[in-house]
C-alpha cells in the first residue's frame, strides 16, 4: 500500500505528508496546542487524536488530498493549453493543491470533533469530570478552528461551484455521523 501511495505522490509531484504543514505552523494552532497540552495525564480521547497527528504522520497518509490531486492531474488541461500553464506545477494548478489541502483540513476537523466525550456516559475510571469537560471544549474549539480555516481558504478559491460541492459534502458527512450515532445508540 505504501508503494501505491508513493507512486501516486510521484504522479502528482507533491508529497502529501506535508500537505497541511502550512496550517500546522500557524500561530493560532500553536495556541490551541498549548491548551491541549493541559490535557496531558487525563484520559481524554482528544490526546490520542493529537498524538496520532504528531507521531503517526506516515500512517496518516492524507488520502483524500491525494485523491483530489490525482483527479486534478487526470482531468487537467492538455499540454496544448500553454496559456494557463504559468500557475501549474507537475500538471496541477495551485488552486487544485489548495483544494487538496482544504479537503484534508476538513477531514482533520471532523476527526478532532469525534474526540468529544459524552459526559453523561462517563465512569469514574475515565478520569476527572473537569478534565473531560475541558477536553471537550478543546475538541469543539479546535475542530471549529480547523473548519473555519478550511472555509476561509475555500472562499479564497473564488469558485462558487466548488464551495457549493464542498459545503454539500460537509453536510452529507455530518448527516452520516448523526445517522451512525443514532444507530449505535439503539
Amino acid at each position: 500500500w505504501s508503494q501505491v501511495v508513493s507512486e501516486a505522490e510521484k504522479i502528482v509531484g507533491y508529497p502529501t505528508s506535508f500537505m497541511s504543514l502550512r496550517c500546522l505552523l500557524s500561530d493560532e494552532l500553536s495556541n490551541i496546542a498549548m491548551q491541549v497540552r493541559k490535557l496531558v495525564g487525563t484520559k481524554h480521547p482528544l490526546l490520542d487524536t493529537a498524538r496520532g497527528f504528531v507521531y503517526d504522520s506516515r500512517n496518516n497518509l492524507q488520502m483524500r488530498g491525494l485523491v483530489v490531486l490525482l483527479i486534478s492531474k487526470a482531468a487537467g488541461p492538455s499540454t496544448a493549453e500553454l496559456s494557463f500553464q504559468h500557475d501549474m506545477v507537475s500538471g496541477i494548478y495551485s488552486s487544485q493543491r489548495s483544494l487538496a489541502e482544504i479537503t484534508e483540513l476538513i477531514h482533520t476537523a471532523f476527526l478532532v470533533h469525534r474526540g468529544i466525550v459524552n459526559i453523561g456516559e462517563l465512569k469514574s475510571c475515565d478520569g476527572p469530570l473537569k478534565d473531560m469537560q475541558f477536553g471537550n471544549k478543546m475538541a469543539v474549539l479546535s475542530g471549529d478552528f480547523l473548519l473555519a480555516n478550511a472555509c476561509t481558504s475555500l472562499a479564497q478559491l473564488q469558485n462558487t461551484k466548488v464551495v457549493e460541492l464542498i459545503s454539500s459534502a460537509i453536510g452529507d458527512l455530518v448527516q452520516g455521523i448523526y445517522y451512525e450515532n443514532s444507530k449505535s445508540s439503539e
